[in-house]
């Protein structure tokens, strides 16, 4: 029941999908029973699933991310009237939820590392002045690189000891050019 908001929003992209990739009428409509069946059961899971249908013969291609899903498909998918055949070439891994998870641990971590990257180059001009103009900040995971160039060897210490007080730093890699 939860995901019927889901279908309803997907309906007519589904659709047209069914009838794009289908030969004739037929088949769109067992596409869209099939993918109807697929969706009500295993919810979002089913999204990566492919369905190709060809009279009463469907094959199920793709990937999910639960072995329920991986496990149930082929059954949901005879249960659709005039369905008679099934192929289930279906794997388990890298399905949708698996690639949601990824991109928000990608951005989540993307996020952090701009936020530290921010946090630095605002202390750098606290403690450097203009001189942070012409230093470069990347974070990844905690450490901090710093390129660019210095006027003088204070600057260039003060810089370092900004970034390694910097909340968040882990280790700092020197890439700075100008005196030591």
């Amino acid at each position: 029941m939860r995901y019927r908001g889901l279908f309803f929003l997907a309906f007519p992209f589904l659709l047209a999908a069914c009838v794009l990739e289908a030969a004739t009428l037929d088949d769109a409509v067992t596409n869209l029973k099939v993918r109807t069946a697929l969706l009500e059961k295993f919810g979002a899971d089913a999204l990566g699933i492919r369905i190709d249908a060809a009279g009463s013969r469907v094959v199920l291609a793709g990937a999910v991310d639960r072995k329920e899903t991986r496990d149930g498909a082929r059954s949901a998918a005879l249960g659709v009237k005039g369905v008679a055949t099934v192929d289930d070439r279906l794997t388990l891994g890298n399905g949708p939820a698996s690639k949601t998870r990824s991109g928000a641990t990608r951005a989540k971590r993307n996020w952090e590392n701009s936020l530290l990257e921010g946090k630095v180059k605002a202390r750098l001009f606290e403690q450097v002045g203009e001189n942070a103009w012409k230093i470069e900040v990347r974070a990844s995971g905690g450490v901090v690189t710093l390129r660019g160039t210095v006027p003088t060897a204070p600057i260039h210490a003060t810089a370092l000891d900004a970034t390694r007080g910097t909340g968040g730093v882990a280790r700092v890699v020197d890439d700075l050019a100008g005196p030591r």
